[in-house]
């Protein structure tokens, strides 16, 4: 029981700690957003169209989330640093249908 109580307490101590270096996603117009943020944007989505954007922060650093559509498909995440440095690039996989995965079974 002890143990238990040490555990509880230890959590929420952690996570009183950290919650202030996770800040939570605000959305954020492309065009507010730092020049070298946008001009990273312009190159990576090629044909897409920025669908939404919004920030968020990691300690002291802004990190800005970027979703790009094609043909009104969600095709690519960007997360970019407020410098413009291109964190992470993700391509994004149409979610399958039970008809999809029946298909591929065969």
């Amino acid at each position: 029981m002890i143990l238990l109580l040490l555990r509880m307490r230890w959590l929420a101590f952690v996570f009183l700690v950290a919650t202030p270096f996770f800040g939570h996603a605000q959305d954020v117009a492309l065009h507010s957003l730092p020049q070298a943020v946008q001009e990273t944007v312009e190159a990576e989505k090629g044909d897409g169209v920025v669908k939404t954007s919004e920030s968020y922060s990691w300690g002291d650093i802004t990190i800005y989330r970027i979703e790009i559509d094609v043909d009104d498909v969600p095709t690519l995440e960007l997360h970019v640093a407020e410098n413009g440095k291109l964190l992470r690039s993700d391509r994004l996989q149409p979610d399958k249908d039970e008809d999809d995965e029946a298909e591929a079974n065969y």
